[in-house]
């Protein structure tokens, strides 16, 4: 059996089960722990169905799959047990969403106008949103 052709969405899910790790176990904080991991493993299976996908827009879709898991990283950092963990997390899933674009480029053009514009333009803001996450490290 051949093996599957992998995308940047596998670093993708990669990074949500990084982040799942980070929570680890804090009683002060025990719900927002929980929710977090919960969102992280929301977006991780999503990203291993998008990793294996090879539907029209998959890619832009994984792309904003990783823009928000890098974001949810970055927004909980202040309480997550590991925060090298999730600092690695949130670097992964950032770049997992800028190694997507370049893929998401030539699929666009193969839809119509209206559809080729609306894909770019998520795709564009995924990369934004990806990129303030990083951004909200150093500041």
């Amino acid at each position: 059996m051949a093996a599957r052709k992998r995308t940047p969405a596998d670093a993708g899910a990669l990074a949500a089960g990084l982040l799942v790790d980070a929570c680890g176990t804090d009683p002060q904080n025990q719900l927002r722990l929980q929710a977090v991991r919960d969102l992280a493993l929301d977006l991780g299976r999503r990203l291993e169905v998008l990793a294996t996908e090879d539907a029209d827009g998959s890619l832009v879709e994984a792309a904003l799959a990783c823009a928000d898991l890098a974001t949810l990283a970055a927004c909980n950092l202040s309480v997550l047990p590991d925060k090298p963990l999730a600092t690695a997390a949130v670097h992964l899933a950032a770049g997992a969403t800028r190694a997507l674009i370049p893929l998401i480029e030539p699929e666009a053009a193969t839809l119509d106008e209206a559809s080729a514009e609306y894909t770019l333009k998520d795709a564009q803001s995924a990369g934004w949103r990806a990129d303030l996450a990083v951004r909200q490290l150093v500041s």
